[in-house]
């Protein structure tokens, strides 16, 4: 009876607490906290999940409120206190642990990675501890070989089997050092490497020195399903049924796998103003073999927004999305934690700055209703774009959602504006034009700093499937791609990932789709001289050079 009350007890605290927008009123207005409010008012629904926000000025929390629900079928809303999974986020956490050990002098960036793990593969040229925390070792994206070889991101993972898929590559994407290009990879490494060093699971060290030291009570780094978690969020995604809650069975540590609240990020974040600690240490940004400096600290970005410094970094797995956005000239920090894959927190972190940090409000001016657009409308627009050789707009309508996607670029939702013009969710707008046999053959990006326009690619058309249709097979990563066609169309399927359809661009032989929502895959097809399609290479903007060969 008493853990019944106790329940009934903090349900009714999230409840009454959720409803009341918290502000410090002596670091900000009433006028600013109604034009916050107003701003994500959209948000804030008893039947969809959503995220909470808040604003960190000088070491305090001046405003945190949520919106939508933490959990939809208990009933319980995001608030403060609600703890998020916050994906990519949790890398400064595994940074801060290398650094630490650097500190004590236990390793250095200088150290090759065998030193720690002497059975990872040889490629010839060392690969150090600085290349992995800025991004620059050249190793293949554990992530993206999952889904790509069709394992489900829902499924059970854990750091052993993503090992596995990285010690089984037979080559790196690039040269150490030569570029930076963002790989979970480098982070799983470094997990395992702190583990080498100080004898304690990544979890275990900065439990003990790190949220420990900084009383972060209600922050870890879980290396099993957070069971321990007093108020966790769910994770959702929406198909054509609704709102559905993620099944999480990945738990990885090093890439990913904290999970923390608002008033603990609060907590960590302040640690950055101080020069001697072990987070300042990690805005130290990274530099090429060539000395080209780069964006990426050490599991943080540096760049500017509006003409002020900013420190940020996103996260975003499955449902949940997260986004810690710091102006550290002004002291001031945006944090951003959903549970719904419809959240774009870079968006919100920003116009929420917008409001607060510049004193813009052109991002609350009353919106014209859109005007509601049928599937039939999107079948006109769907379709791959070519807005200069090898750079594609892709639209897709999937579960209820419009979206485009450039090549190598998340994807973003789209919504109806007019018949023929959509709004963006990052603040772009498309317009579409120049319609010919039911299908629109062009496309403008219309933008601050100008216009872009790209033209529709046709596609290999049914008489043509034949030579495509039959199994693809990677040696090396013990995958088979099944192309075959059905109803007039062409698909293909891996492993137990959902069929998609393969609409091969006639001009490149090419093939190009997304994965996850996460960014754009692209296989180009090879055929001999008599015109027999004998396999393809398989490629996206962490994977480079994946061979498949078609089977007899």
């Amino acid at each position: 009876m008493l853990n019944f009350t106790s329940s009934i007890i903090t349900l009714l605290f999230y409840l009454l607490s959720a409803a009341i927008p918290c502000a410090s009123q002596a670091n900000i207005t009433s006028e600013i906290v109604a034009d916050i409010e107003l701003l994500l008012k959209e948000y804030d629904r008893k039947n969809k999940p959503g995220l909470t926000v808040g604003i960190i000025k000088d070491g305090n929390l001046v405003f945190q409120q949520g919106y939508g629900m933490a959990n939809i079928a208990k009933k319980i809303p995001n608030a403060p206190d609600v703890s998020y999974e916050i994906a990519s986020v949790s890398k400064q956490f595994t940074a801060a642990a290398i650094v630490s050990l650097i500190q004590k002098k236990q390793l250095s960036f200088e150290d090759d990675i065998h030193k720690y793990l002497p059975d990872f593969p040889d490629y010839g040229k060392s690969i150090t501890i600085y290349h992995l925390l800025y991004h620059t070792s050249g190793i293949r994206d554990y992530m993206v070989l999952m889904w790509l070889t069709g394992r489900s991101f829902e499924a059970a993972f854990t750091n052993k089997e993503a090992l596995e898929i990285i010690k089984q590559q037979s080559s790196l994407n690039f040269q150490p050092g030569q570029r930076c290009v963002y790989s979970n990879s480098n982070y799983i490494l470094l997990a395992e490497v702190v583990h080498k060093v100080s004898g304690l699971s990544l979890s275990k060290y900065a439990e003990k020195e790190l949220f420990g030291k900084l009383g972060m009570k209600q922050t870890s780094i879980e290396e099993s399903k957070p069971a321990s978690v007093s108020l966790l969020a769910y994770s959702y995604g929406k198909n054509e049924k609704g709102y559905f809650a993620y099944k999480n069975g990945h738990r990885t540590m090093g890439d990913e796998g904290a999970v923390t609240n608002l008033k603990d990020i609060a907590i960590w974040d302040n640690t950055f103003y101080d020069k001697n600690s072990i987070s300042f240490s990690l805005l130290n940004r990274g530099k090429l073999e060539n000395g080209n400096l780069l964006s990426y600290g050490m599991g943080i970005m540096t760049g500017s927004y509006k003409g002020e410094p900013i420190h940020t970094h996103p996260g975003a797995y499955l449902g949940y999305r997260a986004e810690i956005l710091r102006f550290p000239r002004k002291h001031i920090s945006i944090i951003v934690l959903g549970n719904s894959g419809e959240i774009n927190p870079e968006t919100i972190s920003r116009r929420v700055a917008d409001v607060y940090v510049f004193n813009d409000k052109s991002s609350l001016v009353n919106e014209v209703p859109v005007k509601k657009s049928g599937v039939e409308n999107y079948c006109a627009i769907m379709g791959k774009y070519e807005v200069a050789p090898n750079v594609l707009i892709d639209i897709q309508y999937k579960g209820g959602v419009l979206s485009g996607q450039i090549t190598g670029q998340p994807m973003l939702i789209l919504t109806p504006d007019t018949e023929n013009s959509y709004n963006v969710s990052n603040g772009d707008k498309v317009i579409f034009d120049n319609k010919v046999g039911g299908l629109m053959q062009q496309l403008t990006v219309v933008q601050k700093q100008g216009k872009t326009t790209a033209t529709r690619l046709a596609t290999v058309t049914p008489d043509l499937f034949k030579k495509y249709v039959g199994e693809y097979e990677s040696a090396e990563q013990k995958a088979i791609y099944t192309f075959y066609a059905d109803k007039n169309a062409l698909w293909f399927k891996v492993g137990t990932n959902a069929p998609e359809k393969a609409e091969i661009l006639k001009k490149y032989n090419r093939l190009q789709f997304s994965y996850q929502n996460l960014e754009s895959a692209t296989m180009v097809f090879e055929a001999n001289s008599a015109g027999e399609i004998e396999g393809f290479t398989l490629s996206s903007g962490r994977i480079n050079g994946l061979k498949f060969v078609k089977k007899k």
